[in-house]
Order: C-alpha cells, then structure tokens, then sequence
C-alpha cells in the first residue's frame, strides 16, 4: 500500500515540476521502483523527515508508528544550553496507518511535550485511508483528516493518491475511531457474505448463484470483489488475490472490539469475524486475504451437514 501511495506522490510531483520525494523502508528492495523513477532513498525515517516539510507514515500497526515517531523526534530535539529553535520550517507528520486510538493520543502528547525542546515546530495529524491495493495503485483512496495542517494534506493527497477526504475536525483519536469503525463494517461485510455463501454453498443454490445475487442486487465494488473471492475457483482467490492479510484483519477486528468496550458496548459481528480469522490462522496460512474467513464458515456448514 505505502510503496503504490509513494509511487503515485512522485508521479504527481514530477508531472507539476516539482522536487522529488524522499522515502524510507526496511527492505531496500520496495523502494527500489521508487528510486527508479526518481524518488530520494534515505537511509533513515529521520533523513527523511530533515529533507521535508510533510511526512507520510504507512505501517502496519501502533508499535512500528511509536517506533518511527520516536526516530523522527529524537535528532530534533535539542540539549540543555542550545538554542531551542534552530530552524522555523515545519514538519507535519500525517500518519496513514490503521492504529487504535491510544496510539494516536501518543503521539500528539509527545511532539506536545517536546515542543519547547525540537528544533523545528512539528505538527501531527492522523490521516488513515480507504481502500484496497487497487485503489492505492489507481491512486482512488479516500483518506480521513484529523488534527494539525488538514488542508495542507488534503491538497497533498488528493488528486495525488486519493479521490477523496472526509474531514474529522481536530481531534487525531476520532479519526482513529472513525476508521476502526469503517473497518469493522468492511468486517461485517465479509462475515455476512461468508455466512451466506457457506449457506448456499450447502443448499441447492450454490455459491456461484448468490454470487449473482450480489452483482444485481448489491453492486457495491467491495461486495463483489469479496463475494467473487468466496465464490470462484472453490474460493481459491481468497488464497492468492490477497488486499488484506489474516493478522491486518484481526488486528482492526480487534481495535473494533476494544473501542465498543470502552463504551460499554459489545460488537457480536466482529467477534464471530475475529474467531473466524483465529481459525483461519490456526488451519490455514496467514499470508491469504481476510475474507479466507469463509473457509471457517465453510467448515461449520459442513460439519453441521454431518
């Protein structure tokens, strides 16, 4: 996802004139295309950050964004007896990763607390996007906005790799909810569908049927692209068509089942589909897509038969 939203910021650039962008990854392998075609490879997120004014962070959970953020910080801040502002150029740190709220409050309490000591003001705002690797490379995410410099962001990715945004207001920790939530109703999706389609599949209408029933009935792009996993090939492309992992789907399944608690609220939906990717997990392989959830469904319905 990072590598096709950073192919697609140096594309726009380029096409405008503009400098190119810098980037970061562990493996110098995924930033090899990037290189190619004229971006900046630093060899630390911090190298990045010094050579820009806005950051974009595209990780895989709340640990790994603590870890970056904390590099990033940690060269500006400055010692007892120096000067507490050396540059006035601003970062803006727009962090595009799916992460529960908490992590969110964490990081916009630690640039808060390091203010007075950072070398340059830096800015936080939480920024997580929808949609698949398609849509990454076709450069149609919608991104959410939240906190620090929204409108700077918002005209930095949109048209560059986002069709759209939704604009969440201040508060960096909404938009963290806000997301979760929206994943937790892509989850319920996929749940919902494998339920039915297991259904079929073990009556006399059969997968392939109802997979019709969602092209003319409900032809939402989600709804199909996952149906037609569950449906052709005996559910095969679950297995190698993969947008979103096994773990990425617990994880946000997860972060969904802890911010109905802290409200006093449970989401039954997400619990069934985090059981079913736990099984998934324990029969199956890790790497497949999440909607091979239905593989779990598939398996009680027959198992039901029996």
């Amino acid at each position: 996802m990072g590598q096709a939203i950073a192919l697609n910021l140096q594309a726009h650039r380029t096409a405008a004139g503009n400098p190119p962008i810098g980037v970061y990854n562990r493996s110098a392998a995924k930033t090899q295309p990037l290189k190619d075609k004229g971006a900046i490879v630093h060899e630390t997120p911090a190298k990045v950050a010094e050579n820009s004014d806005v950051v974009f962070l595209s990780l895989f959970n709340g640990d790994t964004v603590k870890q970056v953020v904390s590099e990033i910080l940690a060269p500006l801040a400055t010692t007892a007896g120096s000067p507490k502002r050396t540059e006035q150029r601003p970062l803006v740190i727009s962090d595009l990763t799916t992460v529960h709220p908490s992590v969110s409050t964490w990081v916009a309490d630690q640039i808060s607390s390091k203010k007075d000591i950072l070398s340059r003001p830096v800015y936080f705002s939480q920024t997580p996007i929808w949609g698949a690797q398609p849509a990454a490379v076709a450069g149609k995410l919608v991104i959410v906005l939240s906190g620090h410099h929204r409108s700077l962001i918002r005209e930095i990715a949109v048209p560059a790799f986002a069709r759209s945004s939704i604009d969440c207001g201040d508060q960096v920790a909404r938009a963290a909810r806000f997301k979760i939530l929206g994943n937790f109703m892509i989850a319920s999706i996929i749940e919902s569908l494998g339920e039915a389609m297991a259904v079929a599949d073990q009556t006399d209408i059969g997968r392939e049927l109802y997979l019709e029933f969602i092209k003319q009935v409900l032809p939402v792009p989600s709804f199909i692209g996952y149906a037609t996993k569950m449906a052709e090939e005996n559910g095969e492309a679950a297995k190698t068509q993969v947008g979103f992992t096994v773990p990425g789907g617990m994880k946000d399944v997860g972060y969904a089942i802890e911010v109905a608690r802290d409200v006093g609220m449970r989401l039954p939906i997400a619990e069934l589909a985090y059981d079913h990717l736990q099984w998934v997990l324990d029969n199956g392989d890790p790497n497949w897509d999440w909607s091979s959830l239905a593989f779990a469904l598939r398996k009680e319905a027959q198992d039901a038969k029996k």
